[in-house]
């Protein structure tokens, strides 16, 4: 067997090993939205949501030394934008700060979760980034003051909540001016 015909077999043996061992798996490329986050550099994470069109639309992050059970989340607009994040307990329900975003990168909104359910004080904002209502809960139940704001700044109600329930509500401005408060 001459030099030649030798190499060929030779490459052809390790052609097919390759294939073969591969399986038909290739390495993923770091999803677009993960290559500035610093989560991605710490954390080990899955891709478990995508649009139809491929973009990611949820990931989740694991410690590295334990990737049975994810510990935060992330969602992205179909734009790449952040939509929320936030920490999530070991039965995938939100639990601590979470974070939305409108998809044009302005905060849209904060809150606390206690496994799942809302705990502490919420903020919504309006797109240009003023207040436009605080609410508190305890247990996903309504207490303590909610306040509300006309997208200038200007308080225009409170209600006040105790176990769910309303106690008193205090209305700061006209109808008409209520009527364009979002919910």
């Amino acid at each position: 067997m001459n030099k030649l015909n030798f190499f060929l077999i030779i490459l052809a043996f390790t052609t097919a090993y390759t294939l073969l061992s591969c399986k038909g798996e290739t390495e993923k490329p770091l999803p677009e939205v993960l290559t500035t986050d610093t989560l991605a550099t710490v954390y080990a994470y899955s891709v478990t949501d995508t649009f139809d069109s491929g973009e990611t639309r949820r990931i989740k992050f694991y410690d590295k030394e334990d990737t049975t059970t994810a510990t935060y989340e992330k969602r992205y607009y179909k734009n790449g934008n952040i939509c929320m994040e936030g920490p999530i307990d070991s039965e995938g329900l939100r639990d601590g700060r979470w974070t939305a975003w409108y998809d044009n990168g302005k905060v849209w909104s904060t809150g606390d979760y206690i496994h799942g359910l809302r705990n502490g004080e919420n903020k919504v904002y309006y797109v240009n980034g003023q207040v436009q209502y605080n609410k508190k809960y305890v247990n996903d139940t309504a207490e303590g003051i909610w306040t509300f704001y006309l997208e200038d700044g200007t308080e225009a109600l409170k209600i006040f909540y105790e176990k769910g329930k309303v106690i008193e509500q205090v209305q700061y401005v006209g109808t008409d001016s209520l009527r364009n408060l979002s919910r």
